[in-house]
């Protein structure tokens, strides 16, 4: 009997995969819904940051608290980071933190809360490379590039001589060789985590140019409390604006619907 064709999603989300791991990446994997902690404040987000407010962030009704128990050594360390810099060189956040906002359980608003799961496990080796690609959530105002539920390639990349030549040459790759594109700028950005922090956006002949996402490089309030000492590499790209590219589509919303062709 013939086999019914993969949807879409699956087809851009199984090629990607596989460019990934023939580049050395290993797959991070986790579910949809994460604590407050590892998806704001092991990434040095502040828990009075608008980020985490109601209209920028899907909080779960009624399961409201997560248990982080058993990362109590790293929950100790980003509290400290956060009230007084701890042992990053940095003068922190000059908050009281709190473990009842850490807890809270969300859908997670991006794939990094996986990266910051992987630096905290030690369960890698330096040199290493990982990714994912994960399906996360945002209240966003729905139109042709932005969903309240969209696909998110993560990547970090862990070694001792990395910097930011070393990141701007993999966004590059992905733009040319996933996204098909002609050429690539890199413009200064902003994000809690990352410092130097760069955007990538890309142009297609005959399709113009579109933003893809943001990257940087992670900072010390990040990685030191996580006990990482080495510099770690960061991104996360929209895979859907990805295909957008490649397969010539002007709107996101057409991928997810029903329009087979």
């Amino acid at each position: 009997r013939p086999r019914a064709p993969r949807p879409p999603r699956r087809r851009r989300v199984k090629r990607n995969r596989a460019k990934l791991v023939q580049l050395g990446f290993q797959e991070m994997v986790g579910t949809a819904v994460e604590t407050s902690f590892f998806n704001f404040d092991a990434l040095y987000v502040p828990q009075d940051h608008p980020a985490r407010e109601e209209s920028d962030i899907y909080y779960i009704k009624d399961s409201v608290s997560g248990d982080v128990s058993g990362h109590a050594k790293a929950v100790e360390h980003v509290k400290e980071t956060h009230e007084n810099g701890d042992q990053t060189g940095s003068t922190g956040c000059g908050y009281k933190y709190s473990l009842e906002a850490a807890q809270r359980l969300i859908l997670r608003g991006h794939g990094t809360c996986l990266s910051a799961r992987t630096l905290e496990s030690h369960n890698y080796s330096v040199p290493s490379r990982h990714f994912s690609i994960a399906r996360v959530y945002r209240p966003e105002i729905t139109d042709r590039t932005h969903l309240s539920e969209f696909n998110q390639v993560e990547g970090i990349i862990i070694d001792k001589n990395l910097n930011l030549q070393d990141l701007l040459g993999v966004l590059g790759k992905f733009a040319l060789e996933i996204a098909g594109a002609d050429k690539v700028r890199f413009k200064p950005d902003y994000f809690p985590f990352t410092e130097p922090s760069v955007e990538l956006s890309a142009y297609k002949e005959g399709y113009g140019w579109i933003e893809f996402g943001g990257s940087g490089i992670f900072r010390p309030e990040v990685t030191k409390p996580l006990g990482v000492t080495e510099p770690v590499i960061a991104w996360g790209l929209g895979v859907d604006r990805l295909f957008m590219m490649r397969a010539g589509i002007e709107d996101i919303r057409m991928i997810f619907s029903s329009d087979l062709d």
